[in-house]
Formats: structure tokens, sequence, C-alpha cells
């Protein structure tokens, strides 16, 4: 999942090594004066507990294992990129501590669709020449009725990439649903399931609409994604 990892890297928690592992005591104690960065701390690790909750094994190991190598050195890249910029350095902290509290409530949700595929609940993955390059997230919530979220990127440069998202509710009748976003009636898309697949067509005012980045297609075949507990 190189992309999405692009999109989305994992961070660190005060469970794993303490709260100020990669600043030193005084540093730590000035973000303390920050209520954004306490924020962020808090929520961090009540996304971690979730993450502890649900994840598989061997997918909340994985995460452990990339979380200390962000502790190490990648929260501190991060924050001095947007101090480069004139950022304050508790604000900073703060930025990157709750980007990464999202990235583990993404690895999370992804997980435990993985692990807990039912009926045309699941993670689904779409491939392109270059790797993966859409995600389809579907949850059964009380049958026939479905959630869906969905993303898709594509490159333009190392590091770099244009994004669409569409996010709706829709009703499962023989193996066919339309998601249609309840805040926006444009952004509607067609799931056909059959087996592990599920192959999206969004509206033709959905395309016309410019929700997605240059380039950004979410439409196409995607495949359920399934791992052991």
């Amino acid at each position: 999942m190189m992309m999405r990892k692009f999109l989305a890297s994992l961070c660190w928690v005060g469970i794993l090594a303490g709260s100020a592992l990669a600043l030193t005591d005084a540093e730590y104690r000035e973000m303390l004066k920050d209520p954004g960065f306490v924020a962020a701390d808090k929520a961090l690790n009540q996304a971690w507990a979730e993450a502890k909750k649900v994840m598989p094994k061997a997918a909340f190991e994985a995460l452990k294992k990339e979380q200390g190598a962000w502790v190490a050195k990648g929260r501190d890249t991060e924050a001095k990129e947007f101090m480069k910029n004139g950022m304050e350095a508790p604000k900073a902290y703060a930025l990157v501590t709750e980007m990464r509290m999202r990235a583990i409530q993404t690895a999370a949700e992804d997980a435990f669709l993985m692990g807990n595929p039912s009926g045309v609940q699941g993670f689904y993955v779409r491939k392109g020449k270059g790797g993966e390059d859409g995600w389809l997230k579907v949850y059964n919530r009380t049958l026939p009725n479905l959630e869906a979220k969905i993303e898709a990127v594509r490159e333009t440069s190392p590091g770099n990439a244009n994004v669409g998202e569409l996010s709706g509710r829709g009703r499962l009748k023989d193996g066919v649903a339309e998601f249609v976003d309840p805040e926006a009636e444009e952004a509607r898309m067609t799931v056909t399931f059959k087996g592990d697949t599920a192959t999206v067509t969004t509206s033709l005012e959905f395309k016309q609409s410019g929700w997605c980045g240059m380039g950004v297609v979410l439409d196409g075949t995607y495949v359920r994604q399934k791992v052991k507990k």
C-alpha cells in the first residue's frame, strides 16, 4: 500500500515510549503550554487505544514498528518542515500529531474492515499501472442500508498527487447499491458487488462537478482485501 502510506503515514503514541521521547524535557514542557498540542496529544492516545482494540494482531504489530521509527525521527522531520515556513514549534508539533492521529484512525479502520468482511462490507482496492491508486470502504450498518467512502489518487510527481473522494449512504438490492452524499445530490455512485469485487460507476454530474483533482477517476473495479486475525 505504498501510495496509501504516502497519503497517510502512521504516528507515535506515549504508550510506546513516553510523550517526550523525541524532544527534550524542557521542549516538551513548553509544548504543554499550547492547548492545541495538548488536545492533539490526547486525541492521538485515544486513537491508539481504539486501534489496539480493533486491529488484528499482525496489523497492530506492524503499526507499532512503524510508529517506533516515526518517534525516532519522523515526527521531528515533519514538524521542522512547518517550522521552516515560520510556524511556532508547539503549533507545528500539534499539527503533525493531529495528522498522525488521523492516520492511525485510517489504519485501524482499514485493518478492521480487512479482518471483518461480512456481506459486502470490506476494504476494497483498485490497482493501476503504478500500484494501488483507489480505495473503497463499505460498511454494513443496518442491512440493507450501507455506507461507503471512496478515495483515489493520480500521482503528478514523486511525493505529490491529485486526490478525489466521495462518501455516501446507499441501499443494497440484488447486489447493487447507489450511494449518495446526503449533503450533495450530484455526489453519487453506483456500486455493483460480485464476490470479492466491487465495480464503481460515478454519475455524470459528479464527473462534471470538479470534486476530484485533475486526472483523478473513481470509477473502476476494486477487489476486497482480507487478513487473518
